[in-house]
Parts: structure tokens; sequence; C-alpha cells
């Protein structure tokens, strides 16, 4: 992703993959990040499908596989097959279609919470990046702190790993999202798009305010806009009218 690039989660526009991308190309913006779907996450992502939304003029940045938070990554110390399956056949999918990264969620069913979890959770990004190849990224996200998200990365062995900064997330876990970013940027290993969210406990009416200011506060680099817009496509439009508005003043004041 180049500089300035401003993208959407679809799962966070509609569930339907084809509604969301009308959505996101009507707030606009063409790039977008898309869910495999499946069960209780909305429709399966497959060649068609995914052909068929490129063709509407998107241009999709990596494809997350949210289903993992709901089979885990880890059992018993363990990579759980059924997911790590999921996951292969993600890269595999990701790499036909020219999309350059996959992320891999770390929440409820798949949590990071102890060293056997972390081992499985490097181990499962180790052989998706291996599969992957030297052109995929593998995307990690948890609500492990800065130190410990660049430990995961190393004990995977793999230069290809990296870790997203989620500020909604984060600040949820009682984590400093911008410090996290700078510290995983400082050791090479943050993700290109810092994925901008407002904590739950802002209420709706304030959504766009707060999303203003974690923009001028996030830094430099690309961002993915996961705010709830399901439902609230004059959200969706000041969000990313907000995070472009953030990208040309910056270029302008580097210009100078």
């Amino acid at each position: 992703m180049s500089a300035g690039v401003v993208a959407v989660a679809q799962w966070r526009v509609a569930p339907d993959h084809r509604e969301a991308v009308v959505g996101v190309l009507a707030a606009g913006t063409r790039h977008v990040q898309l869910d495999v779907g499946g069960p209780g996450r909305g429709p399966i992502l497959d060649d068609a499908v995914l052909a068929e939304l490129c063709r509407l003029g998107v241009v999709v940045d990596a494809l997350a596989v949210n289903r993992a938070n709901d089979l885990g990554l880890h059992r018993d110390g363990r990579p759980t097959p059924e997911c790590l399956d999921l996951l292969l056949a993600t890269v595999g999918l990701a790499r036909r279609h020219g999309v350059s990264a996959v992320h891999v969620p770390s929440f409820r069913a798949s949590a990071i919470v102890d060293a056997p979890s972390r081992d499985a959770t490097a181990e499962v990004l180790a052989r998706c990046a291996g599969e992957g190849g030297a052109d995929l990224l593998v995307l990690t996200e948890s609500t492990l702190d800065a130190a410990d998200a660049v430990a995961l990365v190393s004990a995977t062995g793999a230069s290809t790993v990296r870790v997203v900064a989620d500020t909604g997330n984060l600040l949820d876990a009682g984590r400093d999202p911008f410090a996290f970013v700078d510290t995983c940027r400082a050791h090479g290993v943050l993700a290109p798009s810092v994925h901008v969210k407002v904590p739950t406990d802002v209420r709706a009416d304030e959504v766009a305010a707060r999303t203003r200011t974690i923009l001028a506060q996030v830094g430099d680099g690309d961002v993915l806009l996961e705010n709830d817009y399901r439902g609230r496509p004059d959200l969706l439009a000041a969000d990313v009218a907000a995070a472009y508005d953030r990208a040309a003043a910056r270029r302008q004041g580097a210009s100078r």
C-alpha cells in the first residue's frame, strides 16, 4: 500500500461483500479489506466472488479470517487443524488474486493467554508465511503488549509476519495504541496500515469527532477504517473524508 491509502473493513459496513463494496465506493475510497466469511460470519468469499468484486473497481488490500476467533487457532497448546486449513486456503485465495496480505486475528477462541497458546500461534503464523511466500504479508492482531507482539513475530522466524495495531482494541485492553505503533515500527514489524477504530465506551454521536482525533495521533502511514458503519453511510463517508484530509495535510506539510 502506498502512502496515504485509506481502506475500509468490509464486515464493518455489511456482511454481504457486494453490498459493502458498493457502500465503500460510494463513501469515496476504492480500498477494502474483505473477510472470507463462513458460519456466523457471512457469505463465503470464493474465487468467483472475489473476481466479481475486483471488477467493480475496488482494490483488495487484505483478506481477513475473522472466523479464526470462533474456531480457535490453537487447542491444548497445538494448532487447530480446521482453523489452519482455513487459513492456508485463504493464503491460496490471496495469492491467486494478487492480494498482498492475510489478516489472522487472535481474539476469543484464538486469544493468546499463555506460553503454549503463544507458541502454537507462532507456529500457525509461520505455516501461513511459508505457504504465502515472499510477496504475501501475514498480519497478526491480538491484545498482547508491544514487546510481546514483537517477540511473537520473532518466534515465527518469518520475515513476512507483521503486527496489526488496532486503536480501539488496544484502548479497550488498556494499552496505549500510539506507543504500540511506535514500538512495532521501531522494530520493523508494524503492518502497513493502522486500524483506526474508537474504543467501545464512545457514544454513537461522538464517534466521528473521536475518529478525527485518533487519525491525527496515529502518525504517518496508511489506515484501515474499522468503526461500526452498518446502517451508517453518513459516518462512513465522514471517516473516509477525515482520513483523506489527514493524508492530504501530511503530504502538503512534507512538500513545504
